[in-house]
């Protein structure tokens, strides 16, 4: 009896806690972290604390990110998973030759800043740093890793996160609102929707059987999944 109470309490607090943080719109959770920022940047610290802090400071950011994204799968296993179980995740991964290029050139742009400003606004060079830093990777995080993007495929449909900037997209198609499914790379300038990590020269055309789209705002709508193969065979008869 205690194990199925416990179950049962776990259960509902998880559905609490997934509620909560997807109720907080994404820009909120990326502006607390670097209101941190500046806190510490400002604050006369010891540069040997500032060493452990800010980086606590930037991983808490990326930590409460990550967990938005884990709370809405979890709700959509909650919600459309059928009785066959399927729940299919693709994940595209951080391009990171990309990320630390784009990281280096951060830092090196930060370090000149900071030089060049020398005190000159009653900044220390180190302060000026870390909030160029700071503000940059967690407000700016799909320049230096691209947008965080995830695709399930259940029995019902195409589930889709899509965070590019401060706001994040939720979709969740259903299969009998798709005509078919192509395979292409991306083009410009067709009216398509890109809800994809980066604009892969492979990926999947999605297009409705509505004439007018899937949305008023989306009518085609292209993706880049992981492994596209391994996507396509997951698609019910039809569709692959």
């Amino acid at each position: 009896m205690d194990a199925v109470f416990f179950w049962l309490y776990n259960q509902s607090m998880q559905a609490f806690l997934d509620h909560f943080i997807l109720g907080i719109p994404r820009l909120y959770l990326k502006q607390y972290p670097y209101a941190w920022i500046v806190f510490i940047a400002l604050w006369a610290w010891p540069p040997s604390l500032i060493v452990f802090i800010f980086p606590a400071i930037i991983l808490l950011g990326f930590f409460m990110l990550h967990w938005h994204t884990s709370a809405w799968l979890s709700t959509l296993r909650a919600d459309h998973v059928g009785a066959d179980g399927k729940f299919y995740v693709d994940r595209p991964p951080v391009l990171f030759q990309r990320a630390v290029k784009n990281i280096f050139i951060l830092i090196a742009a930060a370090g000149g800043i900071s030089f060049f400003l020398n005190q000159q606004i009653g900044l220390e060079p180190w302060q000026v740093f870390l909030m160029v830093v700071g503000f940059s990777l967690l407000y700016r995080d799909s320049t230096f890793f691209g947008a965080p993007t995830t695709y399930v495929i259940t029995s019902a449909g195409i589930a889709i996160y899509f965070a590019p900037g401060n706001l994040d997209y939720r979709l969740f198609l259903k299969f009998s609102e798709i005509d078919r499914i192509e395979r292409c790379g991306y083009v410009r300038n067709k009216g398509w929707n890109c809800f994809a990590r980066t604009r892969a020269a492979d990926g999947l055309l999605l297009i409705p059987k509505n004439p007018n789209g899937f949305t008023k705002l989306i009518e085609k709508l292209f993706i880049a999944p992981k492994d596209i193969d391994q996507f396509r065979a997951q698609l019910p008869y039809g569709f692959n």
